[in-house]
């Protein structure tokens, strides 16, 4: 027996420590990707993954031992049994039974060895790793509480601990503030604890004060529940969970939370998990080895399977009964031992039938429905299986034989379609299921967004083909739900499962009420929202035929999806031809062809050219090979790569030019700092001769990165290098990088915030270097630092003081990097300013001095700027009288410059007036009028015995009912005349009616339109809920009138625009007038220009668009080449520079027939 243990023991280690292994390396991998997120998004480093792992290893040891050892029987039987050992030891005379010996005492020492783990060394290790996941994964302290300190926890809530208890998790004297908008909550508690459901604060009171400083309530509390149990949690790190107490510290808390009444359900569960998760190993490996004795599992795939399901089963059922021991469904300690008792049972009964003749009569059909079960419980996991099924909806039917008669109405439902009729035959097959049905009296037949209805339908389900006889559908362009192509047919065919329809003896028009056209065609394919072809096409006007085309196209996709393009124009004197094929495989991969043919009769020449791209789906963009040619000449060839953004990769040859290109272009790419832009790569190269190399391209206009205030930010940046024109090396790459012309321009700006400081400035690089010279290479870089110290702040009645310093400095630099330039050496100004200020406010006075303390530590920059002493001081008052009615305030500043080093004067006398200030602001409102002046007054202080009034803004306004007036001078005191101008606007307001009227009127000029040489108004007027907006202006001493205005009819689709625009002086007069409705499909465009000495009468614009009924007629005069010249001349002599006249299908401007002065254009086809 010893021997038989000492063998086995041998033979089941190696499996047992693989299956163990496996299943940590499986649990961990499965733990980094549940946390893969936060680890990216907090930068967690790679020791702290492996320190979380290492406190969690005694646990997954723990769940992993009965995998391992179940795993490792079944690795051990399956190997015994291929090996014929298992026969060997029964010949020997050892019966099965007596092997399962072996298996059991090992599984017993791993139980007990589990819960040592269980009970030791897992409870520390778990809380370890909590605290490892808050600290490292999470970002969040270990335990922000701290005795005597207040915690922030969110929504207006600070809580404050005297004392902690970290290990119970026990606070002592607490208090939690609620702060809200009109009240303060305190709560006061001798302690608070944490139960089953949830913390609890114990022998407290709470009190409630209102925002006037009185008490409201008072009330004192034994128990009170602590709501912010989330928060506290994620701030109170230390508190244990079941997993993270030892047996005796989870038998302690059940006693003690029975005693208090409080539900211990999931206490019971977790401590009686403990011992029954211990067993696992026991149980398994009864399990375990009965089971594989008794199939006789020869195959180690089978092993892993088999290890694979029964793990999952028992793990599965362990955590659903505990969840239901947890809420009192299952007993609690049934709940923990239910899933060993049923488990254990099942390895129990297979080991008493162990080589019974019962044994080897179940072996074989148990064998196979174990082999069933599994393969079944692993496919069945996310594969479902349907089939298709006809389902016929109708109130009354016959049936005779095997055909169903329906004489009411009915509804077929087929894989994705919906067909209705008013009466139907339906044949059947021999096993009643659906052969084809015959339906007729008003067919409807629905699929996807479209619509068929026809007299009679047959369906063939054989086939899955759908006949309709007079059908009529309808087809929606993609991009235009304006447009409706309308579809009659005599015979339509339809595959279910093919989006296409061919139809045959057809009429089509896009006309919707009073048909004025319509194409009659012998056949027509459909390809909804793709586009539709028509062949042997003829086209009715009115009922009569007018035109016949071989064959008609008419696109219903977007523009840049076109499956099929066909254009056929003739302008110019030219016949030009333009086919394009877009096509998208089913597996995604597109070709795109154009042919293009352009015969000029007038040159008697025939130009034709062509261009192929067929690409495929690569990584996340998209490969394809290109080529182009003209007049049967190649003109390039290559291979492209399409990126998932905007930008392309490109190889081409030019067999015309002989040329070869690689390059890389990207117009622009967008990144969570800003938008870069022009990135940019190419060489040229011919007969293995580069022509031209540009290396790198890149700039930028807005690359910025914000925190809260603070941002950096690059404003232009060109970063580019290219070969020299004039290089000599034509072969060598890296001789044409060492003589390369290269520049790098770098702008940007950056402000840094904080509480009460600063941190701001601007940059600038410059760098440009050709071959190895280095013509350009300059630093600049102006930066600035504040920082403000509140030093004092007195608050009392209707008396404020405040005492602050302001430290700033600056720190200006400029370096050329190239010897014997300017700034060769470098120029700096720095310096440090610190202004120490005192403000005070009594009662409407206010006050405050301030000096300001200039050190230049080093100037070579600036030489102006030299150490500076300066004072300054301010004082004024802010009235406020009869109710907000009247408002006055006045402030004087001043400001002095130290000059004057006498030692012999006071240290007040030596500084001299720098500036004099003073500012005036008078409200009053008085019977619904308002009133206000406002003055800015600076004074000339150059000599300070004779100090002189400079210079007055003022600015006026009154508010009188429904008018507004506003007039802004300045008063120069020195100069003549002291006042040059008053700017004035005058606002007239009567309900949402608007005037205003804007103006300069200059006092010393003597003529009326010298005074008011410019007058601009404008305007919004509204009657009958109709709009009219407008404005006017006169200037240029009233020679120049203009005035433009917009009109609004209410309920109408059009509006009116006017334009008005006369030169008094030049006798000229232009005028412009355009109607137009919301869809911009009908309008009236005119230019009117009328010079009264030439006597000249012209338009410039001349259009006119107007539909008729689903035709639209655009007439058209312009001016060739853009030129100067009027379109249409009516006087002295009538003249059309250029016209057109265009018939177009509504709202399809490429389906037209055009006529102009440059030819006549075909466009229908």
């Amino acid at each position: 027996m010893k021997r038989l243990i000492k063998y086995i023991t041998k033979e089941f280690s190696a499996p047992f420590f693989m299956g163990l292994f496996g299943f940590i390396v499986f649990v961990s991998v499965q733990l980094l990707y549940e946390l893969s997120e936060i680890i990216v998004k907090n930068h967690v480093g790679f020791d702290k993954l492996l320190l979380l792992l290492w406190y969690n290893l005694p646990y997954f040891i723990s769940m992993g031992i009965p995998v391992g050892v179940l795993f490792s029987i079944f690795w051990v039987v399956s190997r015994f049994t291929n090996d014929n050992e298992l026969i060997a030891m029964q010949t020997l005379g050892v019966p099965t039974r007596k092997i399962v010996i072996p298996f059991l005492l090992i599984s017993i020492f791993l139980s007990l060895f589990t819960f040592y783990l269980y009970d030791n060394l897992v409870p520390n290790s778990n809380y370890k790793a909590k605290q490892a996941m808050a600290k490292y994964i999470y970002e969040k302290p270990e335990a922000t509480i701290e005795d005597n300190e207040f915690v922030d926890l969110g929504d207006d809530r600070y809580l404050f601990v005297k004392e902690l208890d970290r290990n119970t998790g026990i606070l002592y004297e607490l208090l939690l503030y609620e702060v809200a908008y009109d009240n303060v909550k305190v709560f006061h508690a001798e302690r608070a604890q944490k139960y089953p459901d949830g913390w609890k604060m114990e022998n407290g009171r709470i009190y409630k004060m209102k925002d006037n400083g009185f008490l409201e309530l008072d009330v004192s509390f034994d128990s009170l529940d602590l709501n912010i149990a989330a928060d506290v949690e994620e701030f109170i790190n230390f508190s244990k969970g079941a997993n993270e107490m030892t047996t005796r510290e989870l038998k302690e808390k059940i006693i003690t939370f029975s005693k208090l009444g409080s539900n211990v359900s999931g206490l019971i569960v977790s401590y009686h998990n403990k011992f029954a998760n211990s067993l696992a190993p026991l149980v398994i490996a009864i399990l375990g080895i009965s089971l594989s004795l008794f199939l006789n599992i020869k195959s180690k795939s089978w092993s892993v399977i088999t290890t694979f399901v029964l793990v999952v089963l028992y793990q599965g059922s362990g955590a659903w009964i505990t969840a239901l021991g947890k809420e009192e469904i299952v007993n609690p300690v049934l709940a923990s031992w239910l899933p060993n008792i049923l488990f254990g049972s099942i390895g129990i009964l297979l080991f008493i039938l162990l080589d019974t003749k019962i044994s080897y009569k179940v072996t074989e059909p148990l064998k196979k429905f174990f082999s069933i079960a599994i393969v079944v419980f692993i496919f069945s996991i996310g594969s479902t299986g349907y089939s298709e099924k006809v389902n016929i909806k109708a109130n009354d039917f016959n049936i005779f034989n095997n055909t169903i008669t329906i004489d009411s109405t009915l509804t077929i439902n087929y894989q994705d379609t919906i067909v209705d009729a008013g009466s139907g035959k339906i044949v059947l097959r021999e096993d009643n299921t659906v052969k084809f049905a015959e339906l007729t009296n008003g067919v409807k037949y629905q699929y996807e967004k479209n619509t068929i209805e026809a007299s009679q339908m047959t369906i063939n389900y054989e086939t899955d083909t759908a006949l309709f006889l007079n059908s009529y559908t309808i087809q929606k362009y993609k991009d235009n739900e304006k447009v409706s192509v309308r579809i009659w047919s005599e015979e339509t065919e339809k595959p279910i499962n093919d989006d296409i329809i061919f139809s045959n003896r057809i009429k089509l028009t896009t006309c919707e009420d009073n048909i004025t056209y319509y194409m009659s065609a012998r056949k027509v394919t459909v390809f909804p929202k793709k586009f539709l072809i028509a062949r042997d096409v003829v086209l009715d006007f009115f009922g009569m035929p007018v035109f016949y085309f071989p064959f008609y196209f008419q696109s219903l996709a977007e523009d840049e999806d076109e499956p099929l393009k066909l254009v056929l124009k003739y302008e110019d004197n030219k016949i030009n031809v333009n086919v394009g094929i877009n096509y998208t495989f089913e597996n995604n991969s597109k070709l795109k062809f154009n042919y293009e043919i352009i015969n000029d009769l007038e040159k008697n020449s025939f130009d034709q050219s062509s261009s192929f791209n067929y690409g495929f789906p690569f990584l996340n963009g998209e490969f394809s090979i290109f080529s182009n040619l003209y007049n049967e000449t190649l003109t390039s060839l290559g291979l492209q790569y399409d990126f998932d953004f905007d930008g392309n990769l490109k190889a081409q040859h030019s067999p015309s030019s002989n040329k070869q290109q690689i390059s890389l272009n990207i117009p622009e790419l967008k990144t969570n700092y800003g938008t870069i832009e022009d990135i940019k790569s190419q060489i040229i190269w011919k007969e293995r001769t580069i022509d031209f190399v540009e290396f790198y391209s890149l700039s930028t206009d807005a690359f910025q990165k914000k925190y809260k205030r603070s941002i950096i930010s690059i404003s232009d940046l060109d970063f580019n290098a290219k070969s020299a024109e004039n290089s000599n090396a034509k072969n060598d790459i890296v001789e044409i990088w060492q003589n390369r012309i290269s520049n790098t321009e770098l702008e940007g700006k950056y402000n840094l915030y904080s509480n009460n400081s600063s941190l701001s400035g601007n940059f600038n690089y410059d760098r440009t270097k050709v071959a190895t010279k280095v013509t350009q290479d300059r630093l600049e870089s102006n930066n600035k630092f504040n920082y403000k110290y509140n030093a004092f702040s007195y608050n009392i009645n209707d008396f404020n003081l405040d005492n602050y310093i302001n430290f700033t400095s600056n720190f200006n630099h400029k370096l050329d990097l190239i010897e014997q330039s300017e700034y060769s050496f470098g120029k700096t100004y720095f310096d440090l300013n610190v202004k120490p200020q005192i403000d005070f406010k009594y009662n409407i006075f206010k006050a405050g001095t301030y000096l300001n303390f200039r050190k230049v530590f080093e100037n070579n920059l600036t030489p102006s700027a030299t150490d500076q002493i300066s004072y300054g001081d301010f004082i004024g008052y802010d009235l406020n009288i009869l109710n907000n009615n009247l408002k006055n305030s006045i402030l004087l500043e001043r400001n002095f410059l130290y000059k004057n080093e006498d030692l012999h004067l006071s240290f007040l006398d030596r500084f001299d007036l720098d500036s004099l200030n003073i500012n005036t602001k008078t409200e009053l409102s008085i019977l619904n009028t308002r009133h206000r002046i406002k003055t800015d007054t600076k004074f000339d202080v150059e000599d300070d015995e004779n100090i002189k009034l400079e210079k007055t803004s003022i600015e006026i306004s009154n508010s009188i009912y429904s008018y507004d007036h506003k007039t802004k001078f300045e008063i120069k005191h020195q100069e003549e005349p002291k006042i040059e101008y008053l700017e004035n606007t005058e606002t007239f307001k009567f309900s949402r009616n608007k005037i205003q009227i804007d103006y300069d009127y200059f006092l010393s000029k003597s003529l009326w339109k010298e005074k008011i040489p410019k007058i601009e108004a404008n305007y919004n007027f509204y009657f009958n809920n109709n709009k009219l907006n407008g404005s006017l202006l006169i200037n240029d001493q009233y020679n120049h009138i203009k005035t433009e205005n917009k009109f609004i009819q209410q309920n109408s689709q059009f509006f009116v625009e006017l334009d008005l625009e006369h030169y008094i002086e030049e006798k000229e007069t232009k005028s412009s007038i355009q109607i137009e409705n919301s869809d911009e499909s009908e309008f009236g465009k005119f230019g009117i220009k009328y010079n009264g000495i030439t006597k000249d009468f012209s338009f410039d614009v001349f259009e006119i668009q107007k539909k008729i009924v689903c035709w639209t007629l655009n007439l058209k005069a312009y001016s060739p080449n853009n030129t100067n010249d009027p379109a249409l001349t009516l006087l002295p002599n009538f003249k059309v520079s250029g016209f057109s006249f265009t018939f177009f299908i509504n709202y399809i401007p490429d389906k037209n027939v055009k006529y102009s002065d440059q030819g006549f254009e075909f466009g229908l086809m």
